[in-house]
């Protein structure tokens, strides 16, 4: 089963380390697959080039580390994330699930101190969860996950 994963990267320090630390790990390997040597089977059968296969192999730690970033991303105490059928928010200081089914709409509303626009989760029950800030990496592809979700929930 494949498993849906978004999250949206909070603006401080802790998420900027953790994309610069993935990303780092992903050069490294990225180096690796470019110059180590690869088997003979494999350059046989690429037809004697072995650049279609160090590509592919690219390619694939290119989306590998997409995948640990979004999971370490879940990591950090700010980061809001859908997996399959339940967001989770922190709401008061601890995170709270909540059952994509049960939400009525996503909005937006300036928050204080700063000002910043935040998306906010509506729930059938009446109540609000903020979701994140606008601006987070990632808050957009987020928002339109769960509104597509609401969209074919109705």
């Amino acid at each position: 089963m494949f498993i849906r994963l978004r999250t949206a990267r909070p603006d401080d320090w802790g998420g900027r380390l953790l994309d610069l630390a993935v990303g780092l790990a992903a050069l490294v390997v990225w180096l690796v697959v470019l110059l180590v040597r690869l088997p003979d089977g494999w350059i046989a059968l690429a037809g004697g080039n072995g650049w279609p296969i160090r590509v592919v192999l690219a390619l694939a730690v290119g989306w590998a580390f997409m995948w640990i970033d979004n999971l370490l991303r879940v990591l950090l105490p700010r980061t809001p994330y859908l997996i399959g059928r339940t967001l989770t928010v922190r709401a008061r200081g601890r995170r709270v699930p909540l059952k994509v089914h049960e939400i009525h709409a996503i909005h937006v509303e300036t928050r204080p101190p700063d000002g910043r626009e935040t998306f906010v989760i509506e729930m059938r029950s009446g109540q609000h969860h903020d979701l994140c800030p606008v601006a987070w990496n990632g808050a957009g592809r987020l928002y339109r996950r769960m509104a597509r979700a609401l969209k074919l929930g109705r």
